[in-house]
C-alpha cells in the first residue's frame, strides 16, 4: 500500500489522483484508523464532552488546596479540565509516557498525580494510540510498503516522528519554483527563495483581488474558474468557510469541491442549549422567544406561535396576554409550561440536577422520537448527532451526582452545553465529479499546477503565547517530552504557506477580504517588498459599473439590457369594488383615511408583518407597562379615592416589580439596571399624578380598559378605552395614556387632527360628549381641549400649531368625528370603483384632494403616531 501522509491531509485532497490500487493521502485520523485496524488493535471513542466529565472527576478526586488548579477547578471546573486535557494531549503527542521523575515542578508534578487515575479512566488520546501502535509494530508488520511525507520530517510532533521513522517515511519532493524567473509570479517566488525585493510590472501572474463580501469574490473566484479549461489546471486553497467558494461553484454551474461545513448551530442540537437556558434567573425573554420560535422543537408550531406572540407583545411569563396564550392551547399547556416556565434558579447557586436531568432527558426523548421517523439520511445524521449530545450531557449530570454534587452552576452547565454541542458537519455537502482540486490548507499542494486560487487568505491564528514557564519547559523536556519551539512552528507554518506559491506556474490569485484584522505574512511581504504588483479592487468595479475588474480577472462579462424601475403611482385601479369593512376601529378607520392602500393590503388581503420578530423594547414596551399598571390598580382599588400615598406607593413597590417581570422581563436583564430604575420611577410618579388629577376633578369611579361597541352611520365602532373617568354629577371623561410626545399631542388636538380622542368620544356619547384627553405617562400631564373636566389640564393655545388663528369652537372631538364620517364616505365611494390612493411616495393629484368639510389626509397623523410611539417623543423634539 502506498500511503501519502499529512498533518493536515483529512480533507479535501488537490493532487493529481493516483490510478494505482491501494493509494491513498490521509491525514492522522486517517492513518490511526488504517494501522489500528491493520493491527488488529481495538479502538474506542467517547463523546468529547464526556472525555471532558472523565477528566474532571479525576481531577476532583486529587483536588486540594495544594494543587496548581485549585481556585480554577472552584470557578469554572469543566473550562479547567478541558484546558488540562489540551495540555495532556499535546504532551502525550510529544512523547510523555505518563509520569514524571522527581522534576521539582509543582505543576507537573500535579499533572503526573492526576494522571495515575486518568490513564485508566479516558480512552486513549492521539499519542497513546501512536504509542500502542508502536509497539504493536515491533511484534508485527503493516501493509504499509511505502509512506510519503507531505510535511518534512523535522515538522511532525514527536509520536509521528517516531511512526514515520518506523515506517520509513520520505518526504515529498520539491523542485523549486516553478513560475518563469522574469515574470511577477516568479519574482515573488525568488523572494521567498531568500532573493531580494524587487519591482513587478504588472503582467497578471500575480494578482491581489480585495473585495468587501466573501460571498461576492467567491463568486469571482467562480466565474474564473467556469473560463476554458482553467478548473482541470487550477488548485482552490481556502482555509476557512470554503462552503461559501463552493456554493458559489455551484451558482456558477460548476461541481462542488467538496468542502465540509462544520458548525454548532444545526438546528436541532440548539433546542437543548435553548430547553436548558430557560431555568436561571432573571427569564431571559429573548431566549424565550428563540425558543419558541426555533425551526425544530417538542411543541407544535401551533402552541409555539401563540406562545411567541404573546412573549413579543408582553416580554414574560405570566401576564394577561402568556394566560389567554396558555387557555387557546388547552391540550398542551402542560407540555408548554414544562419547557418554557420551569422554576427558576440563581446562575451563581445553580439548579438541581435532578431538574437540569429531567428537561435533558425529556430532550433526549423527544429527540429519538424524530429520529425514528426520519427517513433521509441528512436529517436523520443531524438528530442522531443531537441525540448522542443529550445523550453525553445526561452522563455528565449523573456523573457529578454520583459524585456527590446535588446543584450545578450556570457556567458549569453552560461548559458542558458547548462541550457536547461541538461544531457537526453537514452530510449534505460533498465533493461532485470533476470539481476543482481543493485543500483546507496550503501545506497540501504539493505538486505543480499552472494557477492557484487562494481564496481568503486570512491573518495567521498561530497562539505562541508561552504556557510554561523555562524550568517546565526543560523539565518537559528531561522527561522526553519534545514540545515545538515557537520559532519551530513558524518555520513549518512558513513552510507549509509557500508551498502554493512555490508550485505554481502561471498563475497565482490572492483573495484579500478587507474586513480581516490584521494580514497574512504571504501579503505583508507582497506589500512591503515588492513594488507594481496588480491589485484589483471587485467591490469598486461592481459599484461604480465598469468592468476593469472583470477584465483584469479575464471574466467573460455580456451586457444586459437596462430595465428601468416602474414608476411610482398614486393610485392602484383594480377591477373589482372593494366593500365596506364592519367593525371598523380607531387604527382600521387611521389607515383608511391617511394610507388606504394599506387598508386595502391589511384588512382584504390580509397582509400584516410578523409581531414575533423581536422582543418588544424601548417606550413601545414602557407605554404598554404603563397602561397595564392603570388597569391593575384601578381593577384592584374600586375605593381609591380614599387611598392614602403611602398606601399607594407600598402597591407600587410591590406590583411594579412584579409586571416587570411578568410582562418587561427585558428590563430585568444585564446592563438594565438604569433603564429598569428610570422606568419603574416614571410608572410610579405618573399613577400618582394621574390619581391627584383625578381627585382634582372629582372623579368618583373609574373603568381602566373599557370595551366599547356603538353603532355608527353604516358600521359598528368597536374598541378600548384606557381610562373613562365618571362624577357623581353624570359628567365623564376619557384619557388616552401616551408615553411620551406631550408637544406634539397638544399640536394635534389645537389642529383638529385628533381622531383618536374623537372615536372614542363618539363611542361613549350619549347625551353629550365625555371630554377627551390625552395623559402623558412621562410628564404627568392631562393635556385636553379645555379645562372644564380637569381643572389642570393643559390647553392648546395659537402657538402649539401653525401660528394661524384657529376657531376652537370647530374643531372640539365632536367635529372631529362630523369631519372623519364625510372622509369615510369619500374612501368608500373610491373602493367602490376600485380605486386605491397610494399616499407613500408618489405626488397627489387632484383626486388626492380632500372634501372640504371632510378630514386632511394630505397629513400623515398615524406616522407621526408610529414614530411618537416608538420614540417617546415628537418629531420636533
Amino acid at each position: 500500500m502506498h500511503v501519502r501522509f499529512g498533518l493536515f491531509a483529512d480533507g479535501p485532497d488537490p493532487s493529481r489522483p493516483d490510478n494505482a490500487v491501494g493509494a491513498v493521502t490521509v491525514g492522522p485520523h486517517g492513518l490511526l484508523r488504517l494501522l489500528e485496524s491493520d493491527l488488529g488493535i481495538a479502538w474506542q471513542t467517547v463523546h468529547a464532552a464526556e472525555e471532558v466529565g472523565l477528566y474532571r472527576e479525576c481531577l476532583a478526586v486529587h483536588n486540594d488546596l495544594s494543587r496548581f488548579y485549585h481556585a480554577s477547578f472552584a470557578v469554572d471546573p469543566v473550562g479547567t479540565a478541558r484546558t488540562l486535557l489540551d495540555w495532556r494531549a499535546q504532551w502525550y503527542l510529544g512523547g510523555w509516557d505518563g509520569t514524571f521523575a522527581d522534576v521539582g515542578q509543582p505543576r507537573l508534578g500535579d499533572m503526573a498525580a492526576v494522571e495515575g487515575s486518568a490513564t485508566d479512566a479516558l480512552p486513549p488520546c492521539e499519542g497513546q494510540r501512536l504509542r500502542r501502535i508502536l509497539q504493536a509494530l515491533d511484534g508485527g508488520r503493516s501493509q504499509i510498503e511505502r509512506l510519503e511525507l507531505i510535511e518534512p520530517l523535522a515538522d511532525l510532533p514527536e509520536m509521528w516522528r517516531r511512526l514515520a521513522q518506523r515506517l520509513g517515511g520520505a518526504t515529498v519532493p520539491f523542485h523549486g519554483p516553478q513560475a518563469a524567473p522574469d515574470s511577477d509570479l516568479g519574482k515573488l517566488q525568488a523572494l521567498l527563495a531568500g532573493g531580494e525585493p524587487a519591482s513587478l510590472k504588472g503582467d497578471g501572474s500575480l494578482t491581489l483581488l480585495r473585495a468587501l463580501s466573501r460571498d461576492v469574490s467567491a463568486q469571482a473566484v467562480a466565474e474564473v474558474l467556469r473560463g476554458g479549461d482553467a478548473v482541470s489546471r487550477s488548485v482552490v486553497v481556502a482555509a476557512t468557510d470554503g462552503i461559501i467558494l463552493d456554493n458559489a461553484l455551484e451558482r456558477a454551474g460548476l461541481p462542488r469541491a467538496g468542502f465540509q461545513h462544520y458548525s454548532p448551530f444545526r438546528a436541532a442540537s440548539q433546542v437543548l442549549k435553548l430547553a436548558l437556558a430557560l431555568v436561571w434567573e432573571p427569564l431571559d425573554p429573548h431566549r424565550l422567544l428563540q425558543f419558541l420560535i426555533h425551526p425544530v422543537s417538542p411543541l407544535r408550531w401551533g402552541t409555539r406561535a401563540q406562545l411567541a406572540e404573546a412573549v413579543a407583545g408582553s416580554p414574560g411569563i405570566g401576564g394577561p396576554a402568556w394566560q389567554r396564550a396558555l387557555e387557546n392551547i388547552d391540550e398542551e399547556a402542560e407540555a408548554a409550561r414544562f419547557w418554557t416556565a420551569p422554576r427558576r434558579y440563581d446562575a451563581g447557586a445553580g439548579a438541581p440536577v435532578d431538574l437540569l436531568a429531567a428537561r435533558a432527558e425529556r430532550c433526549m426523548a423527544w429527540l429519538g422520537e424524530r429520529l425514528a421517523g426520519l427517513r433521509g439520511d441528512e436529517a436523520s445524521a443531524v438528530y442522531g448527532a443531537a441525540h448522542r449530545q443529550a445523550q453525553a450531557f445526561v452522563a455528565s449530570l449523573r456523573r457529578l451526582q454520583d459524585n456527590g454534587a446535588r446543584q450545578v452552576a450556570k457556567i458549569e452547565v453552560d461548559r458542558l452545553v458547548d462541550e457536547v454541542a461541538r461544531a457537526l458537519s453537514d452530510d449534505s455537502t460533498f465533493a461532485e465529479a470533476g470539481h476543482v482540486p481543493a485543500t483546507r490548507h496550503p501545506g497540501n499542494v504539493v505538486e505543480a499546477v499552472d494557477q492557484v486560487i487562494w481564496w481568503h487568505i486570512a491573518p495567521s491564528r498561530l497562539d505562541l503565547a508561552p504556557v510554561f514557564s523555562p524550568a517546565e519547559q526543560h523539565a518537559l523536556a528531561t522527561a522526553g517530552v519534545m514540545l515545538p519551539t515557537p520559532e519551530a512552528r513558524l518555520a513549518a507554518a512558513a513552510r507549509a504557506w509557500q508551498r502554493p506559491v512555490l508550485n505554481c506556474r502561471q498563475r497565482l490569485l490572492l483573495v484579500v477580504h478587507d474586513e480581516d484584522q490584521g494580514r497574512h505574512p504571504l501579503v505583508g511581504r507582497i506589500e512591503e517588498q515588492l513594488r507594481g504588483w496588480r491589485e484589483v479592487r471587485l467591490d469598486d468595479g461592481l459599484l461604480q459599473g465598469h468592468n476593469d475588474a472583470a477584465k483584469a480577472l479575464a471574466i467573460a462579462m455580456p451586457p444586459l439590457a437596462t430595465k428601468p424601475l416602474p414608476p411610482k403611482r398614486r393610485w392602484w385601479h383594480l377591477e373589482r369594488a372593494l366593500p365596506a369593512r364592519d367593525p371598523e376601529s380607531y387604527s382600521s378607520l387611521a389607515k383608511a383615511y391617511y394610507h388606504p392602500h394599506e387598508w386595502v393590503l391589511g384588512y382584504h388581503a390580509r397582509l400584516r408583518g410578523s409581531r414575533i420578530a423581536g422582543v418588544a423594547d424601548g417606550p413601545l414596551l414602557f407605554g404598554s407597562l404603563a397602561h397595564r399598571l392603570f388597569e391593575r390598580f384601578f381593577k384592584a382599588h374600586e375605593a381609591w379615592p380614599r387611598l392614602g400615598e403611602d398606601e399607594i406607593r407600598r402597591w407600587l413597590a410591590a406590583t411594579i416589580a412584579d409586571l416587570i417581570e411578568r410582562e418587561g422581563a427585558v428590563l430585568l436583564e444585564r446592563g438594565r439596571g438604569v433603564d429598569r430604575q428610570r422606568v419603574a420611577t416614571v410608572l410610579e410618579r405618573a399613577l400618582l399624578q394621574l390619581v391627584s388629577h383625578l381627585r382634582d376633578a372629582q372623579v368618583v369611579a373609574v373603568a381602566a380598559e373599557q370595551p366599547l361597541e356603538r353603532q355608527a352611520p353604516g358600521f359598528t365602532l368597536v374598541g378600548n378605552a384606557d381610562l373613562v373617568a365618571s362624577r357623581n354629577d353624570g359628567a365623564r371623561a376619557v384619557l388616552d395614556a401616551k408615553w411620551g410626545s406631550e408637544p406634539y399631542r397638544r399640536t394635534e388636538i389645537a389642529d383638529g387632527r385628533h381622531l383618536q380622542l374623537a372615536v372614542y368620544g363618539f363611542a361613549l356619547a350619549t347625551e353629550s360628549w365625555p371630554t377627551p384627553g390625552y395623559y402623558i405617562v412621562t410628564s404627568g400631564r392631562v393635556l385636553a381641549e379645555d379645562a372644564a373636566f380637569f381643572p389642570a389640564a393643559r390647553q392648546p393655545d395659537a402657538s402649539d400649531a401653525t401660528g394661524k388663528p384657529t376657531d376652537w369652537a370647530q374643531a372640539p372631538a365632536s367635529a372631529v368625528w362630523q369631519r372623519s364620517l364625510v372622509t369615510r364616505a369619500w374612501r368608500l365611494a373610491q373602493f367602490q370603483r376600485g380605486e386605491v390612493e397610494v399616499n407613500a411616495g408618489a405626488e397627489p393629484d387632484a383626486a388626492s384632494e380632500p372634501p372640504p368639510d371632510g378630514l386632511d389626509t394630505r397629513i400623515e397623523p398615524n406616522r407621526f403616531d408610529d414614530y411618537v410611539w416608538l420614540t417617546g417623543m415628537a418629531p420636533s423634539q
